[in-house]
């Protein structure tokens, strides 16, 4: 980018660091900088002013970013004023990105006037954004199409939620292969003690733990995945198997190995230096977003993909496959 972006951040304390490494990542400008309860700490710690109330800010301030990277209280329940504040700051031409999905279920992104497309909201780092998947595309023409996806989404609880980590997961199954007829899920309580299981609500908002998931499609394909937000360093891989062998994608590169065994082809991308794999994939996301000149990527499907996670996290609670297409039909989503 040519100058750095007037940006707003709202974040928790322990991602400081992580938003200090994006903004360099990404040559962001952070003008001011909130947290509930915390503005003042956070804001000196990034040497800008404060801000004490998000919705005002994004409904308000004249920037080029609001980067959210831990909502608070921001974008949950069935009202529709944050997702007014967030239309007008689209108006401006202000972009909106969020470390979390905003909202975090199917039911208020359908209730809570977030129903536009696309979302003013954009979750980052967005699967269309993704550098090593984006630059494959030729090469996932060649494959084939793929008859079993499996997706790995892993992090720390720094750089998002595992509701984030299943977000992006499924953004991306659904991008290369479409809704699932059902998708059937298990997951684990961070902190989980013996003899006692937790189950997930009906959000993705304070998700912690790991989840694994099989989804079936109506054509015979499948897909699996697994996320955690536990898992100590980001990492994020994608595996396709299908008539041309077996392609694997994650965020050093891709290597296709072909149905006798042999490299049909591979690359290792370039690690970016003094940034972390978290740090460097949000801004690159951040950097495209934010680039008029670049071309633009796949649209996020919002409604979508919160639909299918909200049968999975059904699907944690029943111990049984559920449809997303029930769940849309419950909340009224096309």
């Amino acid at each position: 980018m040519d100058r750095a972006r007037a940006t707003l951040a709202w974040l928790d304390p322990a991602q400081l660091g992580l938003v200090r490494a994006v903004a360099d990542a990404a040559e962001l400008r952070i003008i001011a900088a909130g947290s509930p309860g915390r503005a003042s700490s956070v804001a000196a710690d990034l040497g800008c002013r404060p801000l004490d109330d998000l919705r005002s800010a994004i409904a308000t301030t004249e920037c080029d970013l609001v980067l959210i990277a831990g909502p608070g209280a921001f974008g949950a329940g069935a009202g529709s004023e944050d997702a007014a504040a967030a239309a007008r700051a689209a108006e401006r031409g202000t972009r909106i990105a969020s470390l979390e999905p905003v909202p975090a279920s199917a039911l208020e992104f359908a209730g809570g006037g977030w129903g536009e497309s696309p979302s003013p909201v954009l979750f980052c780092p967005a699967g269309g954004h993704w550098r090593a998947l984006r630059e494959s595309s030729e090469l996932l023409g060649a494959f084939g199409p793929p008859g079993t996806v499996a997706v790995e989404a892993w992090g720390a609880p720094a750089e998002g939620s595992l509701g984030a980590r299943l977000f992006g997961a499924l953004e991306v199954i659904h991008s290369l292969v479409g809704e699932p007829e059902t998708i059937e899920a298990s997951f684990v309580c961070a902190g989980a003690t013996a003899g006692i299981h937790a189950l997930p609500g009906e959000s993705l908002r304070g998700l912690h733990g790991d989840i694994a998931a099989t989804l079936r499609f109506a054509d015979g394909r499948a897909a699996t995945l697994v996320a955690s937000d536990r898992a100590g360093r980001w990492g994020r891989s994608v595996t396709l198997v299908g008539p041309g062998g077996r392609l694997r994608i994650d965020d050093a590169g891709h290597e296709w190995i072909g149905p006798g065994g042999e490299i049909v082809d591979q690359t290792t991308a370039e690690a970016a230096s003094g940034a972390s794999h978290a740090a460097s994939a949000i801004a690159h996301s951040l950097t495209r977003l934010l680039e008029p000149a670049l071309p633009d990527s796949v649209p996020q499907d919002a409604s979508a993909v919160l639909g299918i996670a909200q049968a999975a996290l059904l699907s944690c609670r029943t111990a049984q496959g559920e449809s997303p297409a029930t769940i849309r039909r419950m909340v009224g989503a096309p």
